[in-house]
């Protein structure tokens, strides 16, 4: 069967008749198409080698059934994937750990075709479902793996240092880690589905809407507290430096920077525990809620993917009541843990909102010392030696910390709030 022939033009691509092809650019065949509508699914045994899939997979993977079943899933593996991907993948799903990425993938007649894949460990092996990817995060990634590809091949970089380069590209973009990022890009998918399928978001759908750009804005934040709260550190010993020009030891302006010194330590080891190191507050509720959303994302592609199942026509070698049973055990297990991580993040959420107005608070102490240094340099006047310049870094870096601890406090809110509204949705309500 052909590569790219597709069920009928409802399930083409949107733009694109059925069977439509388009040119990769690169020499390497073209795209074989498949519908919005269309899930791909597949079960590997713990080795890797497929055991079964439906006929999505097989049709547009364009082998026969006999090609596929008891062949390794790296059959369809492409050359352009960074080696990395499959690295950080083995290593989550041997741990257990259930896990997404976006993959290209090659079909028989050497043409290639993309979809987010979402692989979740088994008893006794490993099952993936795949979609369509159409987000703005899949037009990144997509020009992201185009240039790890070409590092690995200058630079000879092994999987490691690939998987090394994708963690350090999921950090810069703003995420705790790259599983953090391929859970906010299911996300995204889920949302970007609804729009390409012309349906309606269910209410869990915009729930997730909501939590994804306030948790992308809330590590934003982060990162820039962790800035300033860095630059911050500087200005006591600055304004010890001033006072040893100014005056004798026990001079005002000395006075000044001890009680600053002193107040800035204590604010210095919260902001530190608030900040910095893998189990932060911020940090830890992110992978929180990257967990839900991942676990909530996939228990709704599970769900479609069970029912699309119960119209499948026989093939030898497969069990589809199997496959539904292992399917519906999977929908029900995300949906628990789905709940789990929610209330897990929704404790963390509060928990940094408690710890942004402490922090908060504090900064009002450190405000006082700095009114009196603007005090004691306007007595001074022209002969403050510097002592001018150091107080209006300490009003740039105290505005810009009090603010950010505000708008972390007012995004927790919308994530405590979010994550209530979706706990009291029945899990197993309207799908999209």
């Amino acid at each position: 069967m052909n590569a790219y022939t597709t069920v009928g033009a409802d399930k083409a691509s949107a733009g694109s008749p059925a069977g439509a092809q388009v040119a990769n650019g690169a020499g390497q065949g073209v795209e074989a198409f498949f519908g919005y509508e269309e899930l791909f699914y597949s079960r590997t045994d713990k080795r890797g080698v497929i055991q079964a899939g439906n006929d999505i997979f097989q049709r547009v993977a364009g082998f026969e059934w006999s090609e596929l079943l008891g062949a390794p899933h790296r059959i369809v593996r492409h050359p352009d994937m960074p080696r990395g991907v499959f690295r950080i993948l083995w290593d989550a799903i041997q741990k257990g750990h259930s896990i997404g990425a976006y993959v290209k993938n090659r079909t028989h007649a050497g043409d290639f075709y993309w979809v987010f894949a979402i692989i979740l460990p088994i008893e006794d092996g490993y099952l993936s479902v795949r979609l369509k990817p159409s987000s703005e995060v899949f037009e990144r990634i997509k020009a992201f793996y185009a240039d790890l590809v070409q590092r690995e091949r200058r630079e000879g970089l092994d999987p490691e240092a690939s998987a090394h380069v994708l963690r350090d590209f999921a950090a810069g973009q703003g995420f705790s880690s790259y599983t953090s990022l391929m859970a906010y890009a299911l996300g995204q998918e889920i949302i970007a589905l609804s729009r390409q399928r012309k349906t309606e978001q269910d209410r869990r759908t915009r729930i997730l809407t909501d939590m994804n750009a306030a948790l992308e804005k809330a590590t934003q934040q982060q990162t820039g507290l962790l800035r300033s709260f860095e630059a911050l550190q500087s200005i006591p010993n600055n304004m010890r430096i001033v006072a040893s020009r100014l005056e004798p030891s026990g001079g005002p302006v000395s006075a000044i920077s001890e009680n600053y010194k002193a107040s800035s330590v204590v604010i210095a080891e919260r902001l530190r525990a608030f900040v910095v190191g893998r189990d932060n507050t911020c940090d830890l509720m992110s992978r929180e809620v990257a967990r839900a959303l991942f676990l909530l994302g996939s228990s709704r592609v599970i769900s479609e993917m069970n029912g699309a199942m119960s119209q499948a026509r026989p093939v030898a070698g497969i069990d589809w009541a199997k496959e539904r049973e292992l399917l519906a055990g999977l929908e029900e297990s995300c949906g628990r843990q789905a709940r789990e991580a929610m209330a897990s993040a929704g404790e963390m959420a509060a928990r940094l909102n408690r710890t942004s107005a402490e922090i908060r608070r504090q900064m009002l102490g450190l405000d006082t010392i700095r009114v009196l240094g603007r005090v004691e340099c306007g007595r001074m006047r022209d002969a403050n030696g510097g002592l001018s310049a150091t107080i209006d870094q300490l009003d740039t870096f105290h505005a810009d910390i009090k603010n950010r601890l505000e708008l972390i406090m007012r995004l927790s809110e919308v994530i405590e709030s979010s994550i209530s509204a979706f706990l009291r949705v029945d899990f197993g309500e309207v799908r999209a």
